[in-house]
């Protein structure tokens, strides 16, 4: 029997070519967007599973009131480690991420990211393997370092790197202790370098929040029953005044405290914080909208292909066939097809994956995947699940004629499996519609965020990476140094750096007019405002001839002014969290200036210049601007006296406006693949219904005929091939319009800053699939209609 299948299954293939292609081709296309997106879905759960020790491993993070931060004090792992009997280990790191810190051994010097600033105790709470070195005494020593295999082999080729020295920032002399296995899967934190620092017992105050917080516990705990029991401890420890319960603490409204995230859920499921997993959502919807559009395609076709198997099945029942045996050569048939179309997915996702892989920055491979046995099974379940979706009911309906009825030539005049066919025409539009609509409101979007005023001008701004020696003591000498060269206007410098992709937007407790308002502190120089062309709106912005201003004023920001209640707050006297015997006098106020995405609103900032008291900020950048019309020739200067100004160190610089854009990269990302996918919809959708237009055409071919005879038009023909269609149509905008407003609604929530959805960009959307619709089933039915009756009339 398995033989006879076959050999029907091939006939019938050979005899209808086009619907075949149409059919593989469609859903071949469906499945290699699917498998992409399910590869890299795969990718985006399998963070921090590589050791099944993570399990019991938690980051805490520090909540004050409103703020959330993901640093925390110095003491509070050791104080947790001391404390908390469920704790087995914790550990304080400082990550650098993208930051590249200068390393040298010998005369080799390279620019390396990656490095994580750790305690002794960072490998009992996470389990990086040792290829060399001991794992119990590696970071015992305070000079201490581990690196990863692949820096090893960069730094020291292939000799032994145990014991070898590593200079660090041209300053700290660091010793190879061990070399690291990167783990197998991605992680929240890039480690490619292990350094035990070097300021960790100066740096070990309560008062120092610039470390970040690991525990690892005896067992696997709920993140309740872990919050419990630390905010129990650190309440009483930092927080408790008098006999006041932490019970009570709550009652009265206030939040600080500690909060906990499981590691195996930071990337994708914070607490707090921005998740990678939405942007994953949207994407695997979005390909199983595309799968979907190739299996109703495959569906459709093949219930319009059972009506001209109706004599085949009549002949095949009167010969003795019963209806299971009809029903499994259909859905064998369908099989085979479905294999073909999976055969061409696979070819199309071996090209489709690395440009993928390469957009995202991931490294993204089938063969050599680890859960590749998983997706195995995830393709092959998705493999028989549209067999039986896409061909369980043309099966059904082909085995249902009635073999007298089909035998004598009646089985067209009926109606049955019109419904269900336009049921998933219907869908298959709707998603069309969906698709146009997206990229409509996703590119306005992304056009207003690039348009949008900042508040502040970043053409011509270069953001110049430097050591702390030079961003504080020799500043004033780099500063006139850097306003030597032809073509630079200001130089200056700031502790949070406009575009960088992380930076500190925590706020703290300010007293102002016997009232406590909570602002963002930024240290910058006198010529900040003047660099980042900022406009001022009250008050005076910092002069290097008014001495006062390094170290007794400051400048806010318009959202700080709302924030004090003041209409003019110019004058006033604002005082820093724990600094109240030293004021400071608001000299001027700034328009709000957009430093980060328009994700997040502006957040009310103060702006001072000295260091001296009222707490210590380091970091940042030097920001110089310069005249646009010689740039070549202003950045080989800039050059050429930085080698002056750190000769071991060669410069790195950006230009601001560039680093702008890197921050749109995710969205105008989005935006290319939503694109990609729409266009493919609608190659799907359109392929589909010119095929299911020809087809009932040709099933109505002598019908036609005899309306031509009869004196019918050609626009009359065309308007009764594509009225079902065009209701069809029509229906399906009205379903996806309210679909796509709330999705995409949904989508903008995510932006302080927005466009507001506007009925004209669904109108758009609406008119253009009614334009594609209209054409694609137009061209075909005109064809038709044209067509001379004398032809189609001849076998009568």
């Amino acid at each position: 029997m398995l033989k006879t299948w076959i050999r029907i299954a091939r006939r019938n293939l050979a005899k209808s070519r086009t619907f075949a292609i149409i059919n593989i081709g469609g859903l071949a296309v469906g499945l290699a967007s699917f498998i992409v997106i399910l590869v890299y879905v795969n990718y985006e759960l399998s963070y921090d599973k590589w050791d099944p020790s993570l399990k019991t491993v938690y980051k805490i993070g520090l909540r004050e009131d409103q703020d959330i931060s993901s640093t925390t004090p110095a003491p509070l792992a050791s104080f947790l480690a001391q404390k908390d009997p469920h704790v087995l280990a914790a550990t304080s790191i400082m990550p650098a991420g993208n930051y590249e810190v200068l390393m040298s051994t010998g005369d080799r010097r390279i620019y390396q990211k990656g490095l994580v600033t750790v305690d002794s105790t960072f490998l009992k709470v996470f389990p990086y393997r040792l290829v060399r070195g001991n794992p119990a005494t590696a970071l015992n020593a305070p000079n201490a370092l581990i690196l990863s295999e692949a820096l090893s082999r960069k730094l020291f080729g292939n000799e032994d790197p145990m014991g070898k020295i590593v200079k660090m920032y041209n300053m700290v002399d660091a010793v190879v202790t061990g070399i690291m296995r990167e783990p197998e899967g991605p992680s929240h934190l890039d480690v490619q370098l292990l350094m035990r620092d070097p300021s960790e017992t100066r740096n070990k105050f309560w008062q120092n929040h610039s470390y970040q917080t690991y525990v690892r516990l005896k067992t696997q705990q709920p993140l309740t029953t872990l919050e419990d029991n630390i905010n129990t401890l650190y309440y009483d420890a930092q927080i408790k005044k008098g006999s006041q319960t932490l019970a009570e603490y709550r009652k009265t409204g206030n939040q600080t405290g500690l909060f906990a995230d499981a590691v195996a859920d930071l990337h994708n499921f914070p607490q707090h914080g921005a998740s990678h997993f939405k942007m994953t959502m949207v994407l695997l919807v979005l390909a199983i909208f595309l799968l979907v559009a190739g299996a109703i395609n495959f569906s459709n076709l093949s219930l319009a292909r059972a009506i001209t198997r109706a004599r085949e099945v009549g002949v095949r029942k009167v010969l003795g066939s019963g209806r299971g045996a009809i029903i499994g050569q259909s859905l064998f048939e369908i099989a085979i097809q479905c294999l073909l179309s999976l055969g061409l997915a696979m070819v199309l996702v071996s090209v489709a994956l690395p440009w993928f892989s390469s957009s995202f920055n991931l490294p993204l491979s089938l063969q050599n995947n680890p859960a590749l046995l998983s997706i195995c099974g995830q393709i092959l379940a998705c493999l028989v699940l549209i067999i039986l979706v896409s061909g369980l009911y043309p099966a059904l309906f082909l085995s249902n004629f009635q073999t007298a009825e089909v035998l004598k030539g009646k089985f067209s005049r009926g109606n049955r499996g019109v419904f269900f066919r336009n049921s998933l025409l219907l869908v298959q539009l709707t998603l069309s519609a969906l698709f146009i609509t997206g990229i409509v409101v996703i590119d306005r979007q992304t056009n207003f965020m690039q348009g949008k005023d900042l508040g502040y001008s970043p053409s011509g701004i270069i953001k110049i990476q430097a050591t702390q020696k030079t961003r504080e003591g020799e500043f004033p000498t780099v500063r006139n140094l850097l306003l030597s060269v032809p073509g630079v206007e200001y130089v200056s410098k700031s502790t949070v750096v406009a575009a960088s992709t992380w930076m500190d937007t925590g706020t703290s407790h300010f007293r102002f007019e016997g009232r406590q308002i909570r602002l963002n502190t930024v240290k910058v120089s006198v010529d900040y405002f003047r660099t980042m062309n900022t406009h001022l709106l009250q008050g005076r912005l910092f002069a290097n001839d008014r001495p006062e201003d390094q170290d007794n004023t400051a400048i806010i920001n318009e959202s700080a002014a709302k924030a004090t209640g003041s209409l003019n707050p110019v004058g006033q006297r604002i005082y820093f969290p724990d600094c109240d015997t030293l004021p400071y006098t608001i000299v001027g106020v700034v328009k709000d200036f957009n430093v980060m995405g328009l994700e997040t609103k502006v957040v009310p900032a103060i702006y001072s210049i000295s260091n001296a008291h009222c707490g210590y900020q380091s970091g940042g950048a030097i920001l110089v601007r310069i005249r646009t019309g010689q740039i070549r020739q202003t950045i080989a200067g800039i050059a050429s006296v930085w080698k002056t100004v750190e000769p071991a160190f060669p410069i790195r610089y950006s230009f601001l406006d560039q680093d702008l854009q890197q921050l749109m990269v995710a969205y105008i990302r989005l935006e290319k693949i939503i694109l990609f996918f729409s266009i493919i919809s609608i190659l799907i959708a359109v392929t589909g219904l010119f095929a299911l237009t020809s087809f009932l055409a040709q099933q109505r071919v002598k019908e036609i005929g005899i309306r031509k005879v009869l004196g019918a038009s050609v626009a009359s023909i065309t308007g009764l091939l594509s009225k079902d269609f065009v209701k069809l149509l029509l229906l399906s905008i009205l379903i996806a319009t309210p679909i796509a407003w709330w999705a995409l609604g949904k989508w903008l929530e995510d932006f302080a800053y927005r466009i507001e959805l506007r009925a004209w960009m669904f109108g758009l959307a609406g008119a253009i699939t009614i334009g594609i619709t209209l054409v694609t089933v137009g061209a075909r039915a005109i064809k038709v209609a044209r067509a001379n009756p004398v032809d189609s009339l001849r076998s009568e």
